[in-house]
This record gives structure tokens, sequence and C-alpha cells, in this order.
């Protein structure tokens, strides 16, 4: 019988990343001591579906993979719970058995670590478990009574719920320092029993989206904490964001001095070409921006023009994907609510990426020079004046609507917006274009996008 090949992580992989992931992934396998790495992007640049099909990617190589997402659990106000919790979740025994291996940790490391791990491991529904190991506690701080013998000694001053406090500490302090680090060599056996890896992966996403104070301390806990042979953490951050976090935390570093190499042994760049963005966005629109009443037949007009039009600005644009896609939301929305009305595609989405400080070049989209002002312009022509003047005038405004509006001139007669002709006849194109359509071309999509614009929130 055969054996069924397993879903590919990189379906949906519109960046190109899984080149990068299959890199990284032999990288990692090499590894067989503690290691910390950040894979470093800015905000929008596809850190977290990396980290998703990166991870999946891992398991089907063989890998034991932890996935946390700092910012939810921020609230936990201890990341030493959150990878115990995380770790502990990840073990096969049954749910009893895991309760089991909770209260040990717990016990040594302090009695609001037993619920909060509890609590991560369990989920919802299982207050009776949590209750049972809280039961526990009186045996967790074995130094209680002599703290507050001493306490006595030193006089009333010191209450018990101080001594008590000290003692917590100094009980969590020796968890951390001699008890914490055999248990987590032990959690990584059997985490990795039977498997061809003796490494637990630990990935961690959304860091630069939590509290300061929290992800200083994730940092800590990850690089003292967790320092043991086999645990190797692989940061998805946002660097310069974190750096700024710190320098506002603990003043500025010394010059070519980073925040984060204090905890980092290995720094990499998801980074994805331009081409590769050009690529993507140009699925995007294919995808999403064939709706609407095309502005004419012509080819010109088509979502697939639109999409090389994008491939162009992209592959200029220093833009992350995700401002991409905010570009691509408002020219999809205008598409959607005046969806009678006759849109030029291309037109909307040269306009959208310019007022998002794209450089935009005007010979990608020649009929973008189609403005009122022009239009007025080459139609006041006094040909009686000076004629050679005139002349010439006629000469440079035939060329300006056969090369620049070209499009604009194989349109359907109701598209211009002109009275019938006197005497029957026929309009010249030069008028069809700049009568009929230079006073409001522009004007018209650039009011769609802006009531567009309006609609979406910041």
């Amino acid at each position: 019988m055969s054996q069924i090949e397993p879903i590919s992580p990189w379906t949906n992989d519109l960046l190109g990343y899984e080149k990068l992931g299959e890199t990284f992934t032999r990288l990692i396998q090499t590894v067989d001591d503690s290691k910390v790495i950040s894979i470093e992007a800015g905000f929008g640049h596809g850190k977290t579906f990396f980290r998703k099909a990166w991870a999946e990617h891992l398991r089907q190589s063989g890998e034991v993979v932890v996935e946390v997402d700092a910012q939810r659990s921020d609230h936990s106000g201890d990341p030493v719970v959150t990878f115990l919790g995380a770790l502990l979740a990840l073990l096969p025994e049954e749910e009893k058995n895991k309760v089991q291996k909770i209260g040990v940790i717990g016990k040594k490391y302090g009695g609001v670590a037993v619920r909060t791990v509890a609590k991560a491991v369990l989920k919802a529904g299982a207050d009776e478990a949590i209750d049972a190991i809280s039961g526990q506690l009186g045996e967790v701080f074995e130094g209680q009574e002599a703290l507050q013998s001493m306490a006595d000694s030193v006089g009333e001053e010191m209450s018990k719920t101080a001594a008590q406090m000290i003692a917590t500490q100094l009980a969590a302090e020796k968890a951390i320092q001699k008890e914490l680090p055999a248990q987590l060599d032990a959690l990584k056996d059997e985490l990795t029993k039977g498997k061809d890896t003796d490494r637990v992966i630990i990935l961690i996403d959304e860091l630069d989206r939590c509290h300061p104070e929290y992800a200083i301390a994730l940092l800590e806990a990850m690089k003292h904490v967790f320092d043991r042979p086999g645990y190797v953490f692989c940061l998805m951050v946002n660097a310069d964001y974190l750096e700024k976090v710190a320098q506002h935390r603990f003043g500025a570093h010394g010059e070519g001095e980073r925040y984060l190499d204090k905890f980092v042994d290995l720094r990499l760049a998801l980074k994805a070409t331009a081409q590769r963005k050009a690529e993507a966005a140009w699925q995007l629109v294919m995808k999403r921006l064939e709706i609407g009443t095309p502005y004419g037949d012509d080819p010109a007009f088509s979502v697939q023009a639109a999409a090389e039009l994008v491939g162009k600005i992209v592959k200029a644009s220093s833009l992350s994907f995700r401002q991409i896609e905010r570009v691509l939301d408002r020219v999809e929305v205008a598409l959607r609510c005046y969806v009678d009305m006759p849109l030029d595609r291309s037109l909307l989405v040269w306009m959208a990426f310019k007022e998002a400080g794209c450089v935009v070049q005007e010979e990608w989209l020649p009929r973008i020079a189609l403005t009122p002002e022009i239009a007025e312009k080459f139609l006041n022509v006094d040909r009686w004046e000076n004629r050679e003047k005139a002349q010439k005038q006629e000469y440079e405004r035939d060329q300006f609507v056969q090369k620049q509006c070209a499009p604009l001139l194989r349109l359907d007669d109701s598209a211009y917006r002109l009275p019938p002709p006197e005497g029957g006849g026929e309009y010249f194109g030069w008028a069809k274009v700049l009568k009929g359509l230079g006073p409001h071309y522009i004007p018209d999509h650039e009011n769609v996008l802006s009531h567009a614009h309006a609609l979406m929130a910041d």
C-alpha cells in the first residue's frame, strides 16, 4: 500500500518563501546545542505565514516543533510559564499524566505557575485538576518556616506576608538555577523519544506586538532559563521595532551595539525578491479586481493590464506585501461600490499607488496625462490668429491623442459625453477624447477613489 504524500504547507506561498524554509531547515538540522536564531522582517512581510508554513515543514521533516504566539500569551505575565505550558502541551501522555508532570514542575517553580501552566495544557473545563494541583502548594516552598523564624528574630517590622514573599522568590530562584534545568532536559528527552532528532524547536511570533516589558522578559527567559542543549529558539521578529522598544526602556546602546545581540546567536533575514512580490501582487489583482464594469472592450482596460501595471509598480517600490494588499483593498472597494459605473481599473491602480507614496511613471500608463487642464489647452487653438502656430498646435494635439490616449479612441460612442454632432456627421477622434472625456476622465476616478478611501478604516 503506497504511503499518502503529506499536503505541502507552502500551497499559498505567494512570496516564494518555500526555498528559504528548506534552507533554514537544513541549517536547523545542523544544530545540536542551544541556539537562538532571529528571522527578521518588517511589519507586513509575511512572518506569520512563514512561521506557520515552516513549522509544518519542520514537522514533516521529523522535527519537534512548538509554536508560541507571544501576543496571545502576553496576558500570562510570565514567559517561563508560557514556554512550559507550550512544551507540556506536546506530551503524548493522557491528560492525567500531563497533570502529574505539571504538578512536579509547578511545585518547584511556584504556585502561580501551577495554575497557569495547567490552564495552558488542559485548556477549558479542567478546573478540578487545577484545584487538585493547587492543593499541593503546602509542599512548594521548603524554606518558608525557616524564613519566618528568621523574620521573627529580625523584629516585628517584617510581617508574615513579607517573609512568605521572600520565600517564594528564593524558591523560584532555586528552581530556575538548580531544579528547572534538569526538568527541562528530561522534558526534552521525553518530547524527542522515538524520533530521529534530539532538538526541540520553539518558534516565537508576534514578539514585536507585545507589551515592551513582556517582550523583554520573554527574551531574558529564553536566553537565561531555557539555555539548555537541544532547545532551539527561532524568533520571527521586526528587529528595528524591538530595538526602539529596548532603547526606550534601557536607553541607547553604544555605537554599533544592538540590544538583540545580547540574546540572538544568529540573525537571518526573511526577504521576498522584488520579482516575487510583483508576481504575488499580480495574482492578487487577477483574483480580486475582476469585478465591476470595464471602461471599454480594449485589452488596455482588462484586469490583466491592471495586473501588469501593479507588477511594474511593485518592483519599483519598497512597500511591504501587507501595504500592497492595503492599496489593492482600496481599489477593490471602489470597484465594488461603483459596480455599474464604467471604470478604468489601471487608472485606479495607478492613482491608488501614487497616493500611497510609490514611484509611478507616466510611461506605464500614458493616458494618465489626459487631465482637464491638458484637454482645455489642446482645445483652445485659435486657427485664425496665427495659421502656422495653429497648425503646430493641431499637430501636437493629434500626436498627444494618438500616442497618449490611443485606447480611449476605441470606446463605444456612448462613453463620450458629447451632444449629437451638428449636421448628423461624426466627431473627430481628438474631439471625442478631449471634449468627450477630458473634463471628467481623471476627476471621476479621483472621486471614486476618494469615496472608497472614506469608507475604509485607517
